[in-house]
């Protein structure tokens, strides 16, 4: 995570690769999962700002919020098991910024 928001591109690939090498209890989480993450290098690399991750101001306030968005919509009883992988992605994205304390936005 700390090599996207960095914007540290090589290294970020390479940390993807290595989750893409990793054992996952569940095919279609895994699928989920990595999608979010390769979304999210695609987009913080792109810089668009029609994209949700460079669109938002990340301070705390805002990250408390969405994290506890996605966390409501992984309880849902209609989530499919590559929605939980998605939202865990992003789950552990905002944990991450929230505990390190890597906070804005990049450009």
């Amino acid at each position: 995570m700390a090599n996207v928001l960095d914007r540290k591109f090589s290294e970020a690939e390479r940390a993807l690769e290595d989750v893409k090498s990793k054992a996952f209890s569940d095919d279609e989480y895994r699928a989920g999962y990595l999608y979010a993450l390769e979304g999210i290098l695609v987009s913080v690399r792109s810089g668009d700002e029609r994209d949700f991750f460079n669109r938002v101001e990340f301070n705390k306030s805002n990250m408390k919020k969405h994290l506890d968005d996605f966390r409501r919509l992984s309880g849902s009883p209609v989530r499919t098991n590559w929605d939980l992988g998605f939202l865990s992605a992003w789950t552990d994205l905002l944990n991450y910024r929230m505990n390190t304390g890597n906070h804005p936005t990049p450009k």
